[in-house]
């Protein structure tokens, strides 16, 4: 008797204070669309905007390129699944960075006509048209970050320009810096950027002016035929720097990571570091995303997941040790990062 009981039970009654502890658990979007797909009562307690912390996906092929199939693979390592989904505003575009599951993109013969997708639910974000002139270097500030829609620095001109919701044009900041000699980094509401011939980082606040700088790393040595690429990154409000060091093999990744510390007066300097906290990286060899370990099951605090591009597959590392282990990757080609939403971000 008690038995049959159970088995009628009501779920759909579930209080919605358990519904949305069930619901914060699912670091899987489609199980959390499942979920939300089993009734109405569990639909409207778990709206989208409360999707929970998501483990991030591989997306495949060479997202620098224009798409001519409108069918978009991505890779779960979490729980080893592919999954295809229909993208058709993908079809002919070409996509750059991405946050929290959009993408700039453009049309393949129209770069000024730039706009953001989301690559899973296909909501499209136009933005103004783009007439300025020179090589281009975009950023996409996440949600949590002052709300700008996309940033963009152009070498000619040497100006970072912005779009802001509810704006009818690009808002203009003179940056006087060289792209050609230094990598840009955008973090809340800072530019920073890295010389590559000095090592000096300057950091400007693009709303007040403000600017300092940084020294070069020290003791930072570069074997013989050895590259050295970096990535800056904001995890958890803690700014790290990432310098990725290839040897002849391209294989061989050796990755660094410091912590910029600040002092009230506005200075600050790079420190090694072997402990980042709860925090794990995920990089590619385009950018790198950092997530909080403990929103996730399965996932190593202190660890670097890279994705390897000549023999595919990703690479976990521990910062403190240095010990690796090697994941393999199904999909084929050189992928990146990509970090799923079904949120309509800044829409009207």
């Amino acid at each position: 008797m008690q038995v049959k009981k159970a088995l009628e039970r009501d779920w759909s009654s579930l209080l919605p204070e358990v519904l949305n502890l069930i619901a914060k658990n699912l670091n899987e979007i489609c199980d959390f669309v499942r979920f939300r797909a089993v009734c109405k009562g569990w639909r409207f307690s778990t709206p989208v905007t409360d999707l929970p912390p998501q483990f991030p996906w591989i997306i495949e092929g060479n997202i620098n390129s224009h798409h001519s199939d409108s069918n978009l693979k991505f890779y779960s390592i979490s729980f080893d699944k592919i999954y295809t989904i229909q993208s058709p505003k993908s079809v002919g575009k070409w996509f750059y960075c991405q946050s929290d599951g959009y993408m700039l993109a453009h049309p393949h013969l129209k770069p000024s006509q730039v706009f953001l997708l989301n690559l899973l639910n296909n909501h499209k974000i136009t933005l103004p048209a783009f007439d300025f002139d020179g090589w281009k270097n975009w950023f996409l500030p996440s949600k949590n970050q002052t709300g700008v829609h996309a940033i963009c620095y152009v070498s000619r001109s040497r100006q970072l320009i912005s779009y802001h919701p509810g704006q009818d044009n690009w808002c203009i900041l003179k940056l006087n810096s060289d792209i050609a000699t230094c990598k840009l980094y955008y973090l809340n509401g800072m530019v920073f950027s890295v010389e590559t011939q000095t090592g000096v980082t300057k950091v400007k606040d693009i709303t007040t002016g403000n600017i300092a700088f940084i020294p070069p790393i020290n003791n930072l040595e570069r074997g013989y035929l050895e590259i050295v690429f970096s990535y800056i990154v904001d995890a958890s409000g803690i700014i790290l720097r990432v310098m990725k060091h290839i040897q002849c093999d391209p294989n061989q990744v050796l990755f660094v990571v410091y912590q910029l510390d600040m002092d009230t007066t506005g200075s600050g300097c790079w420190v090694k570091v072997d402990n980042i906290g709860n925090q794990a990286l995920f990089i590619d060899w385009n950018a790198c995303i950092a997530v909080r370990a403990n929103d996730f099951a399965g996932i190593k605090r202190n660890c670097i997941y890279f994705l390897r591009t000549f023999l595919y597959g990703i690479d976990r590392i521990d910062i403190e040790t240095g010990a690796r282990k090697h994941f393999p990757c199904p999909l084929k080609g050189s992928g990146r990062w990509f970090v799923p939403s079904l949120q309509r971000l800044w829409a009207k």
